[in-house]
């Protein structure tokens, strides 16, 4: 974590998207193996024509929470780009966090109107680093944590509580949120009443068919619905899978976060935009090369 700073991932990861809509990266199939709530994963990807290959695997396991282990358990695996050798093996863990944080925020950057009110819901690691990067980023008025477990809302001297403004358990409190980050392990909606006029939903969580952060007649009744890959998210992300599968949709089709980078993001004030992220091996291949880019400096 030391050798890629978070500006710096937030910068390979805007570079990413913008290559990847461009066709300048190599993305290789993403699998993905549902098992009850539980799901594996293995993908294998190139953020650059020359840059070096990496392979991630892992798994998401949320039971793991009352074993106090990692719910999400991945290795990075790089390949050297002549030789394809393999050189370095990268903690998954961290590397997922960075760039998905990373990612998150280039999104909102593109998508959200000016931030007074931001609710994250779901605060374990993940929903932590989004709210310390929020704080940082946009200086919003309010900050409110959004808990399904009453652990993160009764003890007010947390550090995760420190980092909001609030922490509850109301979910009603979304609708007076300008931007809403969903950053749990459900795979059944956490948000079952439509946004606010306005308001951009980035969604984190909806990573595999079999999970559904956000109600899929929500999505279909929203003005926009933007993914970090429209092919693989199509199949792979539950609730635009499933709203998908509906006909009275408010948009013809998804977008690519790439396009909306490349100028055509919020249209207007008053749209409802969802953005669902289900994690792309090339977000991890771009962290990987500042990383190498770092060592080889270092001798």
């Amino acid at each position: 974590e030391s050798l890629c700073s978070f500006d710096e991932a937030i910068t390979s990861q805007r570079q990413v998207f913008l290559a990847h809509e461009a066709k300048q990266t190599v993305l290789g199939p993403r699998a993905m193996i549902s098992q009850g709530e539980n799901a594996q994963f293995a993908y294998i990807a190139r953020a650059s024509e020359s840059g070096p290959t990496i392979v991630k695997f892992g798994t998401v396991v949320p039971s793991n929470t009352s074993r106090s282990i990692p719910v999400v358990q991945t290795n990075i695996a790089v390949m050297d780009p002549t030789t394809g050798s393999v050189t370095t093996f990268l903690d998954g863990e961290s590397v997922t966090r960075l760039r998905t944080v990373a990612a998150s925020i280039v999104a909102a950057q593109a998508l959200a109107n000016p931030t007074i009110k931001v609710a994250i819901v779901g605060l374990g690691h993940q929903g932590q680093a989004h709210a310390q990067a929020v704080s940082k980023i946009f200086k919003p008025r309010e900050l409110i944590g959004i808990a399904r477990n009453s652990k993160h809302v009764v003890n007010s001297a947390s550090t995760t509580a420190q980092l909001f403004t609030s922490v509850t358990q109301d979910f009603s409190a979304l609708q007076e949120c300008d931007l809403i980050f969903l950053c749990t392990n459900s795979a059944t909606p956490v948000i079952k009443e439509q946004i606010a006029a306005g308001a951009t939903c980035i969604s984190i969580g909806s990573f595999a068919p079999n999970r559904s952060e956000v109600a899929p007649e929500l999505i279909a009744e929203a003005d926009q619905v933007l993914v970090d890959d429209v092919e693989i998210s199509s199949a792979q992300c539950g609730g635009v899978k499933g709203a998908l599968e509906m006909s009275n949709r408010n948009w013809p089709s998804v977008r690519s976060l790439g396009s909306a980078l490349n100028g055509s993001g919020r249209r207007s004030p008053g749209e409802r935009i969802y953005f669902f992220s289900v994690g792309l091996g090339i977000q991890d291949a771009a962290i990987a090369e500042i990383i190498l880019n770092k060592l080889s400096k270092r001798g």
